[in-house]
């Protein structure tokens, strides 16, 4: 075991602009706090990002805290590091995209990154990947936190709503009350006039008096009857409405706590390909003939991306993952009256085609897959128009974005 350990370094030993990325993406904030208060560091009136400068500042040589950080890391990393050991560069390359897909990307980066034959390509190819994934995930944080801010807002909307209907609803309630006590205290004086009714019909004649009294008794029972009913169904109009709003607020709660659960997902996903910034000492010119090893933006630097479809509202979105990282983004709404003609010159003048299946026409799809045959474009159909699914089909590599 110790044999094949000592093919790999030490944190210590590891290139300076992998270590951020790997400690990001390996170590907690609570476990950077566990470590420090270890070493004897004060860790109570500390920030978080203290913590990480803290043992960054220790990684460039051996010392006690990057001796802790060190065994901790290979402890995570250890059956990783003894699979790649001995293994060809593709077959290396292989099991870092499935770890990538898996989200396990610290131990793995780590194996590679510490393991003393591994080909300087993949090394870049590995900075580069993690370095773009960061982008993309920031984008999608921010985007989801808007909307989790808007959702909260409604909520807020709809809390109001119920809380003025259950003000109505006990208003209701109290006004039903009362209707009860009117209709006992008014049988209670049906049944005194019937009495008296009884008795007069001994004095009086009995067939008109009954017939006068009845009409009248009649009218007034049928006059608080309507009355009852028309409360009732006042109150039964409430209540629907009420329970239609509990509906809609439980729905908007659970949209909420997905919402949530996305962003927390996503912001781990973005500790764990956390990376750099370019390290080039002058600004990137963006001329379309650079290279991995001089572009920090290589996989869309100069390139034109075509989407044609997806939601309307989100193309600022969609313009801001391609030209951040370096291309230049088109866009098409996907209906197809009157242009036809438009459409062609745009899959002319692109690189690459963006064509979302679940928010397009039918046509749109159609005539675009004809169109990038029959000017030899690349063409990448994606099942869903977010911008996660957008961001993967740029930047996965190329044998594996084909899906024409």
């Amino acid at each position: 075991m110790s044999d094949i350990l000592s093919k790999f370094m030490n944190i210590w030993e590891v290139k300076s602009h992998f270590k951020c990325p790997i400690i990001g993406a390996m170590l907690s904030v609570e476990k950077h706090k566990n470590i420090l208060k270890k070493c004897g560091y004060n860790v109570k009136e500390m920030k978080p990002y203290e913590y990480h400068q803290q043992i960054m500042i220790k990684l460039h040589d051996k010392n006690h805290v990057s001796v802790k950080v060190n065994n901790y890391i290979l402890n995570i990393a250890r059956k990783l590091m003894i699979r790649i050991n001995g293994l060809p560069d593709h077959e290396i390359r292989s099991l870092w995209k499935k770890q990538l897909k898996k989200g396990n990307v610290g131990p793995m980066m780590y194996a590679i990154v510490s393991y003393k034959n591994t080909d300087m390509e993949l090394l870049q190819d590995v900075y580069g990947e993690v370095h773009m994934q960061a982008h993309a995930n920031m984008t999608e944080i921010f985007h989801i936190r808007q909307k989790q801010r808007r959702s909260e807002e409604i909520l807020t909307q709809m809390q109001k709503k119920i809380t003025l209907k259950n003000e109505e609803f006990k208003t209701l309630s109290d006004i039903r009350k009362a209707d009860k006590k009117k209709i006992a205290l008014l049988k209670a004086e049906n049944l005194t006039m019937q009495t008296r009714i009884t008795e007069l019909e001994k004095t009086l004649d009995p067939k008109s008096y009954q017939e006068n009294t009845t009409r009248s008794l009649e009218l007034k029972i049928t006059d608080l009857e309507q009355c009852i009913k028309n409360e009732q169904k006042k109150l039964r109009i409430k209540e629907r409405e009420k329970k239609s709003i509990q509906i809609e607020l439980f729905s908007v709660r659970n949209k909420n706590e997905l919402m949530k659960e996305e962003i927390h997902s996503l912001v781990e996903g973005f500790k764990l390909c956390a990376s750099p910034g370019c390290t080039e000492k002058s600004n990137c010119q963006i001329s379309g003939n650079c290279t991995e090893n001089t572009c920090p933006r290589y996989q869309l630097c100069a390139k034109r991306i075509f989407m044609i479809g997806g939601l309307t509202k989100m193309e600022s979105l969609y313009r801001k993952i391609v030209e951040t990282a370096g291309g230049e983004f088109n866009y098409h709404d996907g209906y197809m009256k009157n242009s036809h003609t438009n459409l062609k010159a745009k899959v002319k003048q692109c690189d690459v085609v963006l064509c979302p299946v679940n928010c397009n026409s039918h046509g749109a799809c159609l005539k675009v897959k004809k169109l990038c045959n029959r000017y030899n474009k690349q063409l990448k159909i994606l099942n869903s128009s977010s911008l996660s699914a957008v961001s993967q089909a740029l930047f996965i590599p190329e044998n594996e974005a084909r899906m024409n």
